[in-house]
């Protein structure tokens, strides 16, 4: 087992940089700061304010690394849902993976238990559910106005105004890779940064009422991209489970989210995203009603029914 200041040497610098510019507001240049100085900047960040860790992560990956802290866990593959979840903390640099386990590098033990210690689990829920219903929603609209969001933050009894909204997100180390705040021609928008179609959308948008999703829906779609509370989605995802590595639910996920959501009715395409595998498309096709189309504002061709 490495430790994370040896994982830097052999990491990809941009990669490296990209993290550090998630957590420094003033960071050096790409070509003035080295690998060993994110390094030290970050250790030194993490000892200054172990709650930067919380912040990067959600109370289920925060979770894991409590167990990871006794023990490191072995990689089974069990499944999507884990896959995401420590995929999230590799990511984020707070576990490292050799072949058969995940471990927290030993120079990062005392930063992450000093971190657990300052753990607050009611503290963290509502910001947990803060920030999985502000990715949840961009995720099911892909680009979405600031006065849209707030209605929908409204009625889920998330109160912010524009100003207290964008403060937050600068704030936010957990989505700030993942969702921005922009001005596109004189308005303010929320857009997602793990698909930028943003201006693709906003040129097709039509004015259709969206559907109605449940807190619980839109947090499942924050956490995990899909919506658990949909029976026939949980179903899918059990079939995917059953025959498939959870890197490749991932790619199949990802791909049918972006066919979805601009609506593609393509079976060719469709035929591609199941690797040309019958079965698998057949559970395609049935199964991507159910995912957002961004084109109609998260509008589902199933059950229908708009926000009251």
């Amino acid at each position: 087992m490495i430790s994370l200041k040896e994982h830097f040497i052999k990491e990809p610098k941009e990669k490296i940089y990209a993290f550090y510019t998630r957590i420094c507001l003033k960071p050096q240049e790409y070509s003035k700061i080295t690998r060993q100085e994110i390094y030290n900047y970050l250790i030194k960040s993490y000892i200054a304010d172990p709650e930067i860790i919380l912040r990067l992560c959600n109370i289920e990956e925060i979770n894991l690394l409590k167990l990871l802290l006794e023990n490191s866990l072995t990689i089974r593959n069990n499944g999507y849902i884990e896959y995401l979840l420590m995929n999230n903390l590799l990511n984020n640099y707070l576990i490292l993976a050799t072949k058969d386990e995940y471990y927290i590098p030993e120079d990062l033990i005392n930063p992450i238990k000093m971190a657990i210690n300052l753990y607050n689990e009611e503290e963290y829920s509502l910001k947990d559910i803060t920030d999985s219903v502000l990715l949840g929603l961009v995720r099911i609209h892909n680009v979405i106005s600031i006065a849209d969001l707030l209605g929908y933050l409204q009625k889920y009894n998330i109160i912010f105004d524009e100003k207290s909204l964008k403060s937050y997100l600068e704030n936010s180390l957990r989505n700030n890779n993942l969702i921005k705040y922009i001005q596109y021609k004189k308005n303010p928008y929320l857009i997602s940064l793990e698909n930028m179609y943003y201006k693709d959308i906003l040129a097709l948008k039509k004015d259709i009422p969206p559907v109605y999703y449940t807190l619980e829906e839109i947090i499942s779609y924050g956490k995990y991209k899909i919506n658990l509370f949909k029976e026939p989605i949980f179903n899918f995802l059990c079939f995917l489970e059953q025959h498939l590595d959870p890197k490749f639910i991932a790619i199949i996920i990802d791909d049918l989210i972006i066919y979805a959501g601009f609506d593609l009715n393509n079976n060719e395409a469709l035929k591609k995203i199941a690797g040309d595998i019958p079965e698998l498309y057949e559970s395609l096709k049935k199964i991507e009603p159910y995912f957002p189309i961004w084109l109609y504002n998260g509008h589902s061709k199933i059950n229908i029914k708009s926000l009251k």
